[in-house]
């Protein structure tokens, strides 16, 4: 109880000292707030920040809260967290900010048409078809509405593209600058040609808009919140799913890039939540699983052929279902037979939605010919046969990567750069630090080593013997019951059994006496005495048989009885991960991550090029967790509460990022 309470008053001074930071950083965004409202001379950034501010404080003593309490109900605080973040950023940085932002916006159109038995497309040019009232927000051409032709701003610009002091003023007066139209204009936006699935809420999204008749910033954040809710959604699964390391999932999902993303249309908010609840699932059947069921294998498949296709990159994680031991499948073969289903669901997916893609990588003259090849790829200068025929090149390019870039791909995938890899909008370096130094902390043992037992719902095998039980037992519960005594037949016979070999025990010993005493006295043994203690050795032998009988059922009665308790669900320790277990997972992540470099040093870097361009750290946030896994060490630990402190400590730092980013946007012209 002392050890608690001292563990209790450790955390409570941190989740108060996160709440005055959170006040602090307030007070700075205030002064920048007011500077600029008197700058631009525009009330609406102060009132807008009257708003931020308190919901800022508000969230940060909600946020102490929940992570304060102990418990295996992570998930609740996680999405709490999650979806609050998501809606300050999507807030802070509104309309079009994210990477690529525009593309996925024109898919989730093309997508809302679809569903809305509308033609997506203006033919015969075969653009994508957009209300009138939404074609401002492309601003592609300088001209804010084809329906007037003489409302032109000089500089043409994306709104939110970068996110700057106007960018709230035009949200404001969005609806009173450009009248509502439902009317098809063409859009020259090029749209995202990967697996739709990923692009299901924010379509869903702008359909419920456009059948309300919303105008355009009612469909851009119905589109950006339902992607936000199917992020929080497959985030916190994944972190009830797991059984061990419920901390790297929290801290993975609540980092500056993976909240922004999934307040954005970006479907990287489906691919990360998909990515994290596959890993979650393969964790729970390796550490917290007494056998596999048919629907968790189903969720394997469907998982990989979701994220497989839109990122063929991580294919290799289906390489982590060999860390389940082969007696949850039922043996080796069933293994190898279940690790096949989930290739071939892999591969169906990947053939069937990115063949084209495949063969402008490996064929690209063909594809060329054909009109399969993207924009990006004919921007490469390489192919794949190219790579393979020059193997010290491609070392050379991968490790002139890795010594220029790896410290800027750590700072993008915790979000230095948020936007449209804005460098002004995003986490200082301080704060950035903050968030390495939490993630360091999940590598931390627990040095009380308290067990983790979750509920497991039983075995097939111990329901099926517990039937088969039953059923026995009751056909024999007439024969051996004896009504005049109450009593059972096994019972009985144990009875008369102890009794038999009590008699025996007696007899022997008076017939090996008198053997004895007539040996001594040489006298020849006459042939009644031998019979009799023939006679008395037999039942000794019968009597001890018996008894091991009454033993053996015993035995029996106790293994029911465990097999009662295994049929019915019920709490099994989690497994530690070995060594060998957290090197192989390493490896399978270090596959993925330079998968992501072999894919951009062959889809997207020019000859000329130093190392290997367009590589961006949000590509590694869906390997976070197994990277932490594999990190996993007894050598360092503490007595502190790390997988509840450093993700609320990240929502106390993603406050002071939303402050930061605002306070910079409002000053920024």
């Amino acid at each position: 109880m002392n050890r608690n309470n001292e563990k209790a008053v450790r955390t409570l001074s941190f989740f108060l000292c996160g709440i005055f930071l959170v006040v602090i950083c307030g007070l700075y965004g205030a002064i920048s707030a007011l500077n600029a409202a008197a700058q631009f001379k525009d009330n609406l950034l102060f009132v807008l920040y009257e708003l931020l501010f308190p919901a800022s404080v508000i969230t940060a003593l909600f946020a102490a809260l929940l992570w304060s309490r102990k418990g295996d109900r992570m998930y609740r605080a996680y999405a709490f967290s999650a979806m609050v973040l998501g809606v300050l950023y999507l807030a802070v940085m509104p309309g079009l900010s994210a990477p690529d932002e525009l593309s996925h916006y024109s898919t989730a159109y093309r997508i809302s048409s679809n569903m809305m038995l509308e033609d997506p497309l203006i033919r015969p040019a075969g653009l994508t078809a957009v209300r009138a009232v939404d074609y401002p927000l492309e601003d592609m051409n300088g001209v804010k509405t084809p329906l007037v032709p003489d409302d032109e701003e000089s500089v043409p610009e994306v709104l939110g593209n970068p996110v700057k002091q106007t960018t709230y003023r035009a949200v404001k007066d969005w609806d009173k600058r450009y009248a509502f139209s439902t009317k098809p204009v063409a859009s020259a936006i090029p749209d995202v040609h990967t697996t739709p699935v990923f692009y299901l809420p924010q379509a869903i999204g702008f359909s419920i808009a456009r059948a309300l008749g919303l105008g355009t910033m009612g469909l851009l954040f119905l589109g950006k919140f339902l992607n936000l809710c199917c992020y929080v959604a497959l985030t916190a699964l994944a972190v009830r799913t797991t059984p061990l390391g419920k901390g790297w999932f929290a801290a993975a999902g609540l980092l500056p890039m993976s909240v922004s993303l999934a307040a954005s249309l970006s479907y990287d908010a489906g691919l990360i939540g998909t990515v994290f609840l596959f890993t979650a699932l393969i964790f729970k059947l390796a550490y917290g699983a007494e056998e596999i069921r048919a629907r968790e294998l189903f969720a394997l498949c469907a998982l990989a052929a979701l994220f497989g296709p839109c990122k063929l990159v991580y294919a290799p994680l289906i390489l982590l279902l060999w860390l389940v031991p082969a007696r949850v499948f039922g043996g080796g073969g069933k293994k190898l037979l279940c690790f096949l289903i989930l290739l071939l669901s892999l591969i169906a997916a990947v053939l069937a939605v990115n063949a084209d893609v495949l063969e402008a990588y490996f064929f690209p003259a063909v594809a060329e010919q054909a009109g399969n090849a993207s924009a990006d790829m004919r921007h490469a200068g390489f192919t794949a046969a190219e790579l393979f025929s020059h193997p010290l090149f491609t070392l050379r390019m991968l490790l002139n990567s890795l010594s220029a870039c790896i410290l800027t791909w750590g700072g993008e995938m915790i979000g230095t750069k948020l936007g449209n890899l804005d460098p002004l909008l995003g986490a200082s370096g301080l704060q950035t630090l903050f968030f390495a130094l939490g993630l360091f902390c999940l590598t931390v043992a627990d040095s009380d080593g308290e067990t983790v037992r979750i509920l497991v719902p039983g075995t097939r095998a111990a329901r099926r013997a517990a039937r088969e039980r039953e059923e026995s037992e009751r056909a024999a519960a007439s024969a051996e019951a004896l009504p005049e005594t109450g009593t059972s037949a096994v019972e009985t016979g144990a009875e008369e059994a102890a009794q038999a070999e009590e008699r025996a025990q007696a007899e022997t010993e008076t017939a090996l006496d008198v053997v004895s005493q007539q040996a001594a006295a040489g006298e020849v043994l006459t042939a009644p005495l031998g019979e009799h203690v023939a006679e008395a050795a037999e039942t000794l032998r019968e009597a001890e048989a018996a008894v091991a009988a009454q033993a053996a059922a015993s035995e029996a009665v106790s293994a029911a009885e465990e097999a009662d308790e295994n049929a019915l669900p019920h709490y099994i320790e989690v497994g530690v991960p070995g060594r060998i277990a957290r090197l192989f997972a390493f490896l399978v992540g270090a596959l993925s991550f330079f998968g992501v470099l072999g894919a951009m040093l062959l889809a997207w870097t020019s000859r000329d090029a130093v190392w290997i361009e367009g590589v961006q750290g949000r590509y590694f946030l869906p390997l976070l967790p197994v990277f932490l896994f594999s990190l996993q060490s007894r050598m360092l630990q503490s007595r502190l509460p790390f997988k509840r402190l450093v993700p609320y400590g990240f929502v106390i730092l993603n406050l002071c990022v939303g402050i930061r980013i605002f306070a910079l946007a409002v000053l920024r012209v």
